[in-house]
């Protein structure tokens, strides 16, 4: 008995201790800016959507769509006029999955990053400064 309890006692000192030793993770994401939906694109997708949220250090356009065969999901990171980074997903109705990452130097891609971020109210980008 009195071991139980010692190893009881033992074990709740080192959640404690865990618990407020833990280090606090900060909280980046300061929200999201706009959302606008049904957006015409290529290609084709039904009920999409792109959101613009700011964090501390970029903003992100996160673009989702259904094709025909399954869901497209791309990310667009983003400062003032650079684009920092970019990739797609796709999520067949099979249950496989695919990963792109864009190569920003590539024209089409800056086009369509220009393309997508022409959505948003220019009071919403001049927050991603």
């Amino acid at each position: 008995m009195k071991l139980k309890m010692l190893i009881m006692t033992g074990l709740a000192g080192i959640a404690l201790t865990a618990c407020t030793t833990a280090p606090k993770i900060p909280q980046l994401e300061t929200g999201v800016l706009q959302e606008v939906r049904n957006l015409e694109v290529y290609p084709e997708t039904a009920n999409n959507k792109a959101t613009l949220t700011k964090f501390i250090d970029k903003c992100v356009i996160e673009f989702t769509g259904n094709l025909e065969a399954g869901k497209s999901v791309e990310q667009w990171s983003f400062k003032g006029l650079t684009l920092i980074s970019g990739g797609s997903a796709t999520f067949a109705k099979d249950g496989t999955s695919t990963a792109n990452k864009f190569d920003l130097n590539a024209p089409e891609v800056q086009k369509n990053f220009l393309a997508l971020r022409h959505h948003f109210h220019k009071d919403a980008l001049a927050q991603c400064d």
